[in-house]
């Protein structure tokens, strides 16, 4: 992870600079090895962080393009809560939703959202196809005000309604973008 100078932290693999306040990389990153503990080291720009990052091990999504960009497959906007207005990237396989700025979809302005794995949104790129399932947390998770209790296919436009925060799901596999 890198931090920019505003003190965010963000992942140099998925954005180009820092997703909530624009800065380019230019702060520390924190790599951990086998020990719980993480050690700070220096990055020069996001290139050499994130190959520092793959070297330990990480896994790799099967379904991203080699070249290391996660292709946007959709989005989920805020139509209801305190993030109202905002939209939030969808990448192919699972991303992870709640309150931390680690998930992939990080609605920070709901605390009705647990913080780690509320729910999760899945496109499968064989299939076409987005599926929302419940995460780890307690919180509930509604589609379309039915409650999700097992993972669910979603279609363009269903709405994600998570503490007090209701999504929509604009999906772009189309005839022209389509990875």
């Amino acid at each position: 992870m890198i931090r920019c100078a505003e003190g965010h932290f963000w992942d140099p693999a998925k954005h180009s600079a820092c997703p909530w306040c624009g800065v380019a990389a230019q702060a520390t990153v924190e790599e951990s090895d086998a020990s719980p503990k993480t050690r700070p080291v220096r990055a020069i720009d996001a290139a050499p962080a994130a190959a520092r990052i793959q070297e330990h091990g990480v896994t790799k999504a099967l379904h991203r393009e080699p070249t290391g960009v996660s292709p946007v497959v959709g989005w989920l906007v805020c139509i209801e809560g305190p993030d109202k207005g905002r939209d939030f990237r969808l990448h192919a396989e699972k991303n992870f939703i709640g309150r931390s700025h680690a998930m992939d979809v990080a609605i920070t302005g709901d605390e009705a959202i647990s913080r780690d794995k509320h729910a999760s949104v899945t496109f499968d790129p064989k299939k076409k196809a987005f599926w929302v399932a419940p995460g780890d947390s307690s919180g509930l998770v509604y589609l379309n005000d039915e409650l999700v209790n097992t993972p669910v296919q979603m279609n363009g436009d269903d709405v994600l309604e998570l503490g007090s925060t209701k999504v929509v799901l604009v999906p772009l596999h189309t005839s022209k973008a389509q990875w």
